[in-house]
């Protein structure tokens, strides 16, 4: 049976984009999200508002949840408004979010008894690779169920990796975000000890950038250091929550990892100075005001 009626809740910095993507390569979409206005916002597309995660549920032939952490994801699933409420058997369900394995398996075993087919693809890419439809998606399914769900993760990326099983696309996000975190960590700091230290930091990019250690992310986030641009395409609150993740599924898995604690409580610095809502690039600026010394 074919998919052309997709549902999505979660319109954050990329569920918003993700869906607009979805209308434009044809598929009909509803949408929910607990903030009613940014729902709204997407009428514009032509795209469908919902009352409630049952009622887009009981509408869609497959729907996408993309949110921020696990307690919204048990808000707009269970209850008596909740997706599990308005789902019928043969339906799709993928999970966009980044959240803990464990989670992942546990819906898993509630679509599965409710006879949907579910998979956990979480994404990676920024807001600009969401809106131009060129997101990396990650995917935890069986064969079958990645197959069926093809047409709709090239609805809003352009390359899938298959990681294994249900909990696979999850367990891989959360190493590649710590990945992440690692590598803009180490780049700001050098930046700022280049800077402070009286050398140019844009020959310090010059070189990285020209080594065996190069990489496209720091094209885009190397000026952003450079302009101080901590405009928001994923925030400290989030990579802090997903490193939280890294430590508790470390620990499940008697892994020590003591970079991702450290970098966590890092994370944790810049919350505790009010800059949770900036973009990850930001966590410097709390370094840069502890030594008086802004990258120039």
């Amino acid at each position: 049976m074919g998919i052309s009626r997709v549902g999505f809740i979660g319109l954050g910095i990329m569920g918003s984009r993700m869906a607009v993507m979805l209308k434009k390569r044809g598929f009909e979409v509803t949408v929910f999200n607990r903030t009613r206005a940014r729902a709204d916002a997407l009428t514009v597309h032509g795209i469908d508002v919902a009352e409630s995660p049952k009622a887009l549920a009981e509408k869609v032939d497959a729907f996408v949840t993309c949110v921020a952490d696990p307690q919204a994801l048990h808000d707009v699933t269970e209850g008596p408004n909740g997706l599990l409420a308005g789902a019928k058997a043969g339906q799709l369900v993928i999970d966009c979010s980044t959240i803990s394995v464990e989670l992942v398996r546990e819906l898993n075993t509630l679509w599965t008894a409710k006879g949907c087919d579910f998979l956990d693809a979480p994404v990676t890419g920024s807001k600009a690779a969401a809106e131009k439809g060129t997101l990396l998606i990650m995917v935890g399914a069986s064969p079958t169920t990645l197959e069926r769900a093809q047409p709709v993760l090239l609805g809003m990326g352009e390359k899938i990796i298959h990681c294994g099983p249900v909990g696979s696309g999850a367990q891989v996000k959360l190493g590649g975000n710590l990945v992440i975190a690692g590598m803009l960590q180490a780049f700001s700091e050098a930046m700022l000890l280049t800077s402070k230290a009286g050398a140019d930091p844009r020959k310090l990019i010059e070189v990285i950038q020209n080594s065996g250690f190069r990489s496209p992310y720091f094209d885009f986030k190397g000026p952003a250091l450079l302009a101080h641009n901590f405009e928001t395409h994923f925030s400290i609150d989030l990579m802090h929550k997903d490193l939280s993740l890294v430590v508790e599924n470390a620990a499940l898995n008697k892994v020590p990892t003591p970079t991702a604690a450290s970098l966590k409580e890092t994370y944790n610095l810049a919350r505790a100075a009010g800059k949770g809502d900036i973009d990850i690039t930001g966590v410097i600026s709390v370094f840069e005001d502890l030594c008086g010394h802004k990258i120039s």
